[in-house]
């Protein structure tokens, strides 16, 4: 056992929130022309997307999304049309919505979404970007590299960073580490707009990998 599993919840809490808190970038919503939604597993994250449409916040919802390592085993169809479910269930008209179904990372959602949404012949110069938390940041500098034209904003599912733990504490602390390493990655790859990493980011990032050996 890692001693990360061997933490009391408000040790690990302490462990986790200054990469939590650099990774989950979240704006105030604001009138835009689009709701962008990224798919994942998290059905939180369509019903957010439900209510900054039903608050005014948007003119339409895209939402894209295959497959991917945490849904190829848990949805029957892809999570694009999961999430539009839930949108329909929540109330937002089927009129409103575009689905995008072939994106299987975050940058093609970005890009066949936008897509997507310029075939419907209305594309968005403003967008309200959702999705998990811990990805929110990356998912800005995506579409900031993709589409510098597009005024974009974070509105993930809100909570604090235990409400948002979902898979096993050394899962979850590995998937946080993870996400760095992607930034500095695309960064380099030209993916995305570069990342500025704190010191203080990446010290909790060393901290986490010194506590997940047994």
């Amino acid at each position: 056992m890692s001693r990360i599993e061997q933490l009391s919840e408000p040790e690990l809490g302490r462990l986790l929130e200054p990469v939590w808190s650099y990774l989950a970038v979240s704006h105030r919503p604001r009138p835009s022309d689009a709701i962008f939604v990224f798919g994942s597993r998290d059905l939180e994250v369509p019903r957010r997307a439900a209510g900054l449409f039903l608050e005014g916040h948007g003119e339409r919802i895209v939402v894209s999304g295959r497959f991917g390592p945490r849904t190829e085993s848990v949805f029957t169809k892809p999570e694009a049309l999961v999430f539009r479910d839930t949108l329909l269930a929540e109330g937002v008209p089927d009129s409103r919505i575009v689905t995008e179904v072939e994106a299987s990372n975050t940058l093609e959602n970005v890009r066949f979404g936008m897509q997507a949404l310029r075939a419907t012949g209305r594309p968005a110069g403003t967008a309200l970007l959702v999705a998990k938390a811990f990805v929110m940041r990356r998912c800005l500098a995506t579409f900031r590299r993709q589409y510098p034209g597009v005024g974009v904003w974070a509105c993930p599912p809100q909570g604090v960073l235990a409400t948002h733990r979902d898979r096993p504490r050394q899962a979850f602390a590995d998937r946080l580490v993870a996400e760095v390493a992607r930034l500095d990655r695309y960064g380099m790859q030209g993916d995305i707009v570069p990342q500025p990493i704190p010191s203080s980011v990446r010290r909790a990032v060393q901290r986490i990998e010194s506590m997940s050996s047994t």
